[in-house]
């Protein structure tokens, strides 16, 4: 189900340069900087963004409507989202804000939610954006 959207909103490991970079099924149209109103918390080696109204830092990957079914089939093997109660994500859709304007998009949510400590939170650097930064290999 691609609801007619045909940008990604990304934010750790699929982001250009980051260990999962690799796994998009098809080039994108453009890549440009965005952000989204979220939280986003450090699971050790992704990390995992939830609803909530701090600034999130990520990457909004923009498709042809044809690559759209291939690319949410492949990540949502990625980010092991199937639709069922104990999937790691979910995929929805989110508002993003561009230096073109507000743009809608898919990305991944995750699911496990409960089991998030507060310690784990990303907190926002000096201009009071959250960052991900891929570990060391």
């Amino acid at each position: 189900m691609s609801l007619g959207l045909s940008a990604i909103f990304v934010y750790g490991t699929l982001k250009q340069g980051g260990v999962r970079e690799k796994c998009w099924p098809h080039r994108p149209l453009s890549i440009e900087a965005a952000t989204v109103g979220c939280a986003l918390y450090n699971l050790g080696l992704y990390p995992g963004l939830t609803a909530r109204n701090y600034l999130v830092a990520g990457e909004l990957w923009q498709f042809a409507e044809s690559d759209m079914p291939a690319t949410l089939e492949k990540l949502d093997e990625v980010e092991g989202y199937s639709g069922a109660a104990d999937d790691w994500y979910r995929r929805t859709v989110i508002d993003c804000q561009t230096s073109a304007g507000d743009q809608r998009a898919w990305t991944y949510f995750y699911a496990r939610t409960n089991a998030l400590r507060d310690s784990q939170r990303i907190k926002p650097d000096a201009r009071g954006i959250c960052h991900w930064l891929n570990p060391e290999p």
